[in-house]
């Protein structure tokens, strides 16, 4: 089964040794807590209702049904249970027991496992609940008036056992017909308060025009209040006491469990299966328990449900698991809640197999109830994170807008030729970045300052006041960063040789800690640093491809990783080129625009890339975005033939060949350098560590190319990679 391969492979991959077995152990530990409530509970409630049972019956086994024993009869009281027989033959049992004189009036009422009843009181049938002509009836609860007398009563109860031996007898005020009980409340209760937030969550949400999250949480209180309810309905009355009531009402509480699963599974949007699982378990077990007209398919029927209900559990904690290992929102909450359930499931299991129909419905509701607290957590967050999107999603056209000035920036950047052209034009194409972003930048000011024989020597001032270049510099060799953010100002140290060689300050800075705006001030820095280096550091006078590949080196460092990643990819990419028929310059050229292909990631704020979980929709709006980004910083360069073709492969490399990519390109529309670096960078991804999952094997990186031909890569040029790899294997 799937799921026992899953399971191993939890403590093969880092993922799930580290994230798995913990959950498990939450989903034990909620287990073990919902268990211990149960018994103080019950301690508590056994406080105040012992004094309430009546006691010391005499009893004896009967194989006859109606008929009195001869003999001596047992004594069945709180200390001494009813002795089970193992005889076939003898299914009935006979009670009798002397009532005293009591002037008032009383109701005596009888608990059984859903046993026909016949009453005799001083000889007389009083009352007869199917005890002729049914083997098991629809009630648990019988009930008589005993009227004020002034002698002793014997009151005779004779009793089928279609199940097991339950008989627990008080009396006590009230209608005979019906006699309320703690269940019967929490089940109400559940109902009520359900109904009303199912009632007020959908008049908000018709005016508010949205769906809400939490009417299925509401709707899991409002079911599981009326299962609870109809649950407890043959405990407290005997007008549904014909055999059919006992499987209509066993239905809703065996189906609470499967209904509290299909919530958990719909968090995912991949449910098909599972969802099919869980109706086709929900189909089998209301027909087989409808259709049972016997004390053992009764039995049999409620065994095949609990089976049904342990194997939907199973299979939609598999789903869990699944949606884990690909980082999906809430998967491990719902992974733990699904073992959570499969555990409860079986204990409840037994409960019901052992008769223990009260500790049964609390193990039914309170774990239903548990995951619906959960869902409700997850809805609520949600709704928080919705609301933190909304900001966001602005942000993001926003941000998105400043990327073809800042490739701008980078252009006329490299125009500078000397040191005090250099700052100024810095300063002052950063303002017009700052106040395009926002236009309460308007206020900022700037300072600039050079490093010459050791002292700093200021080059640039605009009404910051003195500026203590060196105390900035000590600040930034004592952080490690060279791009030092606060809330009303920052500092872009640029180096020389490890050592601070320049400093610019900016103040009046508005909202500076602002994530976007922080990543924005971040990809200004690589511009200043790239051409400071260009420009002015001993030594240098790079070409713009050496440029622009150091700069894809630092963004790989930035998000995490080493410049290795690139280096495979052009090694990877220029093996693949030259097996296409493309002359040795021709693959080289590719290949090193090949290392350019995420450098739109230099764009993505740092918090997105380094995310662990799964993406929201806004959020993959934007890490979609870095080839959009990557095009527009290196389009402006086009004339270099290399960076013209790096422009290329940014834009499409995460084009699908069956035309469901960021850009929906298809097929052979998709560039041939396009499609090459597409693969040569899934793969190398694949087969290398990254932090959220282990490095996979050669073999398995294969096995996904050849599965995704057609889909995501292009069928020929994949068979010439797997080629080259296989050989360089052999």
């Amino acid at each position: 089964m799937k799921i026992i391969s899953s399971i191993k492979d939890w403590w093969k991959n880092k993922s799930g040794k580290g994230a798995a077995f913990p959950l498990i152990g939450v989903a034990v530990i909620v287990f073990v807590l919902t268990v211990a409530v149960y018994f103080v509970a019950a301690y508590i409630a056994d406080s105040y209702s012992r004094d309430n049972m009546l006691s010391g019956w005499g009893y004896a086994y009967t194989d006859r049904a109606g008929a009195v024993p001869s003999g001596e009869l047992r004594i069945f009281n709180a200390q001494n249970p009813v002795i089970t027989e193992k005889s076939v033959y003898k299914h009935n049992l006979y009670f009798t027991k002397t009532i005293h004189p009591d002037d008032a009036e009383k109701t005596f009422v009888m608990i059984t496992d859903y046993s026909p009843v016949k009453i005799r009181v001083n000889g007389k049938e009083v009352y007869n609940n199917h005890f002729d002509s049914a083997d098991y009836v629809g009630n648990c609860y019988n009930a008589i008036w005993l009227e004020p007398s002034t002698h002793d009563r014997e009151l005779e109860v004779f009793m089928k056992l279609p199940y097991s031996v339950r008989f627990e007898t008080y009396l006590t005020d009230g209608n005979p017909a019906f006699q309320p009980n703690a269940g019967m409340v929490i089940g109400l209760g559940l109902f009520a308060a359900g109904f009303a937030a199912l009632l007020t969550l959908t008049v908000l949400s018709i005016v508010k025009r949205k769906p809400r999250r939490s009417l299925v949480v509401a709707g899991i209180v409002t079911y599981t209040g009326v299962a609870v309810t109809m649950h407890i309905l043959p405990e407290v009355t005997y007008w549904l006491n014909n055999p059919i009531w006992l499987r209509i009402l066993a239905i809703p509480a065996q189906l609470s469990f499967l209904v509290a699963l299909a919530c958990l599974s719909s968090r995912f949007k991949v449910k098909g299966k599972t969802m099919i699982a869980l109706g086709f378990a929900t189909g089998i077990s209301i027909v087989s328990v409808m259709l049972s007209f016997t004390p053992l398919m009764v039995k049999l029927s409620l065994a095949l449900m609990s089976i049904l209900c342990l194997a939907a559990a199973l299979f939609t904690t598999q789903t869990a698991y699944a949606q884990m290992e690909r980082r999906i929102q809430y998967a491990s909450p719902v992974f733990v809640m699904c073992v959570y359930l499969f555990m409860t499931i079986l204990f409840a299991g037994i409960l019901m197999f052992n008769r223990q129909r009260v500790l049964y419905i609390y193990s039914v509701t309170f774990p239903v109830l548990v995951v619906a607290g959960m869902l409700e957590y997850i809805c609520v967050a949600d709704y928080r994170y919705h609301q933190k999107n909304l900001a966001l999603q602005a942000q993001t056209t926003l941000y998105g807008n400043t990327v073809e000035k800042i490739s701008r920036f980078i252009r006329n950047m490299m125009q500078c030729a000397d040191r005090e052209h250099f700052f100024e034009t810095a300063a002052e194409e950063t303002k017009t970045l700052l106040v395009s972003f926002n236009s309460a930048n308007e206020a900022v000011i700037c300072a600039a300052a050079a490093k010459e024989n050791g002292v700093f020597h200021e080059y640039f001032h605009q009404g910051t006041g003195a500026c203590n270049y060196e105390l900035i510099a000590a600040n930034s060799d004592r952080s490690g960063k060279n791009c030092l953010l606060y809330e009303t100002y920052f500092d872009f140290i640029l180096r020389d040789n490890e050592k601070a060689g320049a400093v610019l300050h900016f103040e009046n800075v508005s909202n500076g800690l602002d994530m976007f705006f922080g990543s924005m001030l971040e990809t200004i820095y690589c511009g200043l640093e790239m051409t400071y280096e260009n420009t002015f550091r001993q030594g240098s006078g790079k070409s713009l491809n050496v440029m622009f590949t150091e700069l894809a080196e630092n963004a790989e460092i930035d998000n995490g990783y080493t410049p290795d990643h690139l280096e495979h990819v052009y090694q990877y990419t220029k093996a693949l080129c030259r097996k296409t028929g493309m002359s040795n310059d021709e693959a080289e050229k590719v290949a090193l625009a090949a290392k350019l292909h995420d450098l739109g990631k230099l764009a993505v704020p740092k918090y997105i890339i380094n995310k662990q979980g799964r993406f929201n929709e806004e959020e993959r709006v934007i890490i979609n975005s870095h080839t959009q980004f990557g095009y527009t910083i290196l389009s402006a360069f086009s004339e270099d033939a290399m960076i013209s073709v790096a422009a290329n492969i940014a834009l499409y490399h995460h084009e699908r060949y069956d035309g469901n990519g960021v850009n929906g390109l298809e097929g052979e529309d998709i560039p041939l350098e396009a499609r090459i670096v597409t693969i040569c960078d899934v793969f190398d991804a694949l087969t290398t560590e990254r932090t959220y999952k282990a490095a996979w094997s050669k073999e398995e990186a294969v096995n996904y190319l050849t599965n995704q031909k057609g889909k995501i890569f292009d069928p020929q040029l994949t068979d010439l990679f797997i080629g080259e790899i296989t050989a360089e294997g052999d």
